[in-house]
């Protein structure tokens, strides 16, 4: 007898491809993830097919950048995405893993599917690979049968695009067997990116957070976006310790700022709203605070959702595409960081830094990685007290700490975290050839 709940968990997985394509999204074509389409948009080639795509060779000083993510690069452009896209900006060609694993393909049944390659950008590329049972990524790993075909397909793309020095940079346990196969074959240097507290994601699988140590162990170099997370898991794990950087997060290259903050009262959100998102205290807020408006960009959970039903001044747009990210911040007085729980204590948000980009000041949680900040970030740890911190922060008339946040953010742009991190794949691949010499 099968052990049960494995054997329905492998029997809805093979289902659910079926179910999704050809009764739930024909039923429901709104509901269908955007980045499914918006993957396709790009020029691909496949597998076996003439080749269609124009890919600008390696630079010899520089290795080529293979990342495996935990976000689809058209879903949100999050630290791997932007990093890949500073990094090209420097020279190095860069290559991204669809993590949908054939759930982005058309509808053609698996039999026909090849993997595929297709272009983001100048330098940046992206590799699709199908597997048949179409696992969620973030569900559970993979299986050894899986990661292989996985690397199968990525040896294909890195051969199409005639890789010569190639650095993977992991970012999710998922894909840790098809990354150490691409190591031993390319003789590549692996790098673990630590940039989220995995048991504080929703929906993540306890055994891909449980998987993480032994990625960091097997890694060539661990990187860190966050001083709490390098202390807490390089200490618990000393044996990693002179294998770790800190490479924190960024803002993009945006064009600063030409007038001052609004005067309007208006406190901002743009990100992500789930159960990490300190809810009451936004709830607090907008109740105590009845002339403000708080306007959440982001698709919230429906618990969220619920919860600020009711409050006429606190206004939900939905998702923000990234191009349009810059003019909505300009259209804040205040910037808001609701978070709390373990994600909030671990985390170093990328929110912050766009924010100072702007001078704006920012209210937040209980996040400890913000306390360098000191007065340039207003604190609470009670939803009354973030209501408080709210008020006092839409008063703020101090041109100095505008200039201030601005220049934390002048100094904190993607291009410098990847000059930073082009060094540390430099001299990483050198200690590893020295060591395997």
């Amino acid at each position: 007898m099968p052990h049960f709940p494995g054997f329905v968990r492998r029997l809805r997985e093979a289902a659910r491809p079926y179910y999704l394509r050809h009764v739930f999204f024909r039923l429901f074509p709104e509901r269908r993830p955007a980045e499914f389409l918006r993957c396709w948009e790009p020029p691909h080639e496949f597998q076996g097919s003439a080749p269609t795509l124009e890919i600008p060779p390696p630079v010899p000083s520089l290795c080529d950048v293979l990342f495996l993510p935990m976000t689809d690069w058209h879903h949100r452009l999050q630290r791997t995405q932007r990093l890949a896209l500073a990094l090209a900006a420097l020279g190095h060609r860069c290559f991204l893993l669809n993590p949908h694993l054939g759930r982005e393909y058309p509808s053609a049944p698996w039999p026909g599917r090849r993997p595929a390659l297709a272009r983001l950008d100048e330098r940046v590329f992206e590799i699709h690979a199908p597997l048949p049972s179409e696992p969620v990524f973030h569900h559970r790993l993979l299986t050894p049968v899986e990661s292989v075909a996985v690397a199968e397909a990525l040896d294909w793309a890195l051969r199409r695009a005639g890789v010569q020095r190639l650095a993977l940079v992991l970012s999710l346990p998922t894909w840790l067997g098809a990354a150490l196969l691409l190591q031993q074959r390319w003789q590549a240097t692996l790098v673990y990116d630590c940039h989220d507290w995995l048991p504080s994601l929703p929906g993540m699988a306890p055994s891909i957070a449980a998987a993480e140590p032994d990625a960091m162990r097997r890694s060539d170099l661990v990187l860190f976006c966050s001083r709490r997370l390098l202390a807490h898991l390089g200490g618990a794990m000393p044996e990693i310790g002179e294998r770790t950087a800190l490479v924190e997060n960024g803002v993009p290259d945006w064009t600063p700022p030409s007038s001052p903050r609004t005067s309007q009262p208006v406190a901002g959100y743009i990100g992500a709203m789930e159960r990490w998102f300190w809810v009451d205290a936004v709830v607090e807020s907008a109740r105590l605070l009845p002339d403000v408006r708080f306007t959440l960009f982001g698709a919230p959970h429906p618990r969220i959702r619920s919860a600020f039903s009711g409050l006429p001044n606190v206004v939900l747009p939905g998702e923000a595409p990234a191009s349009q990210v810059p003019a909505l911040l300009a259209g804040f007085r205040v910037g808001l960081l609701p978070r709390i729980g373990d994600q909030a204590r671990f985390m170093a948000p990328i929110k912050i830094y766009e924010y100072f980009h702007y001078g704006l000041p920012v209210v937040a949680g209980p996040m400890p990685e913000l306390d360098r900040f000191g007065p340039l970030v207003y604190r609470a740890d009670t939803p009354a007290g973030f209501a408080r911190a709210v008020a006092e922060a839409l008063r703020e008339q101090d041109p100095a700490m505008e200039s201030a946040r601005r220049s934390h953010a002048s100094h904190a742009r993607w291009q410098h975290r990847a000059e930073s991190l082009s060094r540390l794949l430099a001299g990483t691949a050198q200690r590893r050839r020295r060591t395997s010499a």
